[in-house]
């Protein structure tokens, strides 16, 4: 007897990932490649320089012979993922001081700059609400702990993105603000009530499908057992999943992308396949980023056969319609304008009063970064304004083991500046205990010299007393250099 040959995936409906933030030849080698099998929808995209991924995504187009996707994370701009791009403020400054226009402003620069790389779905906004401090993962990233605010913002934050020519996507549904847990590295739980799922966590996601901005969701890899007893993350729920999709006004056009399968709260099923094909099951219909794509492939359509072939050709016309609403997007960017150049530096400006930092005094002696994760254009912009006014600015990378220089804490009037944020993969909702020791070095230093020390906070929390901002960025900088040395508008 012959043995069954297994039939392997020929729909567009995985979603691989191109990781030019490493090894970059080795990456782009696989993903020409991976552009000519029939299973590919699109891909996503880290890291890289604009030519270098303007190049390859022309190149993977052509390979294809047929339209891809091409997503990336670009919640902070464009810059986020591509270098030599844009810049912006976390969506928490946003959340804290914007206007609806001033979001959809954020939403569509991002798209402009995004579509002038080739990539065309944007993984963002984050329309989870801000309701656990202690989150790891959401953080700065959210619009903030108002779900009304959240959703009015989001919604604006896609009307954007569409206005500039890309799809949004908006995260992580139905919630993935309440939990106490990374579901890169675990998998979470909510233990609320429907009531309050629904009113809380669900609100913005209701929100901006109801107003017809937001074509595409991603499902979180989180459980919600108020929800489905079953205690099965959302992305592999078909209870949650259904629900979610009888909230859009047209549930057959609402398409819904998996979080990464290569995720610790998706691996729970046993393998990548297992996951994918329980994403399939449920409602998804892209299965993003398993760091196996080729064995997912060849191994999604057996066992069940026929019910998951259906389940397959179920998701096809939902792609196709992310696809052409694309399309409809980048028609619509060619004809919009974008707001003033110096709107994010206004929204900045803005959430410091908000936050307090009126209160700060203007230093002419020191300011002193520390950094909390290694960003390399952490302190620029604070530098240059620095630099402007005549007022020394050091940086200090704290996970590289830098100390202030000699003399620098006991020396005179000091500002510390501290930069962090949420931290996937680690669990870090605020910042490090190796952070907050520096911390209290300097300021036990200033005070043992009788100098003043005020701290200001650009970090998801605050360990002590200061300013507090929810998150940064260069206009964020700017502003707050405005607001120390007192160079541009105060």
């Amino acid at each position: 007897m012959l043995a069954r040959m297994p039939r392997p995936l020929d729909l567009p409906l995985i979603v691989p990932a191109i990781r030019l933030d490493r090894d970059a030849a080795e990456e782009t080698a696989r993903a020409r490649e991976r552009a000519r099998q029939p299973w590919v929808a699109g891909f996503l995209v880290f890291g890289g320089e604009v030519e270098q991924v303007r190049s390859l995504l022309a190149d993977l187009r052509a390979r294809a012979g047929r339209p891809l996707l091409v997503a990336s994370d670009m919640e902070r701009g464009a810059g986020q993922q591509v270098r030599g791009l844009s810049h912006l403020p976390d969506l928490g400054i946003y959340g804290l001081a914007a206007t609806p226009e001033e979001a959809a402003d954020h939403g569509e620069r991002t798209a402009r700059e995004a579509l002038s790389v080739g990539v065309d779905v944007l993984f963002g906004p984050v329309l989870d609400v801000r309701s656990e401090p202690d989150n790891p993962i959401v953080g700065n990233r959210a619009l903030g702990w108002d779900p009304a605010r959240v959703g009015l913002l989001g919604a604006a934050w896609c009307r954007g993105a569409l206005r500039g020519g890309a799809a949004p996507v908006g995260k992580h549904v139905p919630g993935h603000g309440g939990t106490l847990a990374d579901s890169h590295d675990a998998v979470p739980v909510v233990e609320e009530s429907r009531a309050r799922i629904e009113q809380r966590d669900m609100l913005p996601f209701r929100i901006a499908m109801q107003e017809g901005v937001c074509p595409a969701l991603m499902t979180a890899h989180v459980a919600y057992p108020a929800l489905d007893p079953s205690r099965a993350i959302a992305s592999f729920s078909a209870p949650i999943l259904a629900w979610v999709r009888a909230l859009a006004p047209d549930p057959e056009a609402l398409c819904l992308f998996s979080d990464a399968l290569g995720m610790s709260g998706a691996l729970g099923m046993g393998s990548e396949t297992l996951g994918a094909r329980a994403a399939l099951q449920a409602g998804c219909d892209l299965l993003l980023y398993p760091e196996q794509p080729e064995r997912v492939a060849e191994e999604l359509l057996e066992g069940p056969g026929a019910h998951l072939r259906a389940h397959a050709e179920r998701a096809l016309p939902r792609v196709r319609a992310l696809l052409a609403r694309i399309g409809q997007a980048g028609a619509l960017a060619r004809a919009s304008r974008l707001a003033s150049g110096d709107a994010p530096r206004a929204v900045a400006r803005r959430a410091l009063s908000l936050a307090g930092g009126e209160a700060l005094r203007r230093e002419r002696r020191a300011v002193l970064v520390l950094d909390d994760d290694t960003v390399a254009m952490r302190g620029v912009a604070l530098g240059e304004a620095g630099r402007a006014a005549g007022v020394p600015v050091h940086v200090l990378r704290v996970k590289e083991g830098e100390r202030p220089p000699a003399g620098l804490v006991a020396g005179g009037a000091l500002t510390v500046v501290v930069m962090a944020s949420v931290r996937a993969w680690e669990g870090a909702s605020g910042v490090s205990p190796a952070l907050q020791a520096l911390l209290g070095e300097v300021q036990a230093g200033a005070a043992s010299g009788g100098h003043p020390c005020q701290v200001v906070w650009l970090a998801p929390r605050a360990t002590g007393p200061g300013v507090l901002l929810p998150g940064g960025g260069p206009a964020v900088e700017q502003a707050l250099g405005e607001r120390l040395f007192g160079v541009g508008p105060a």
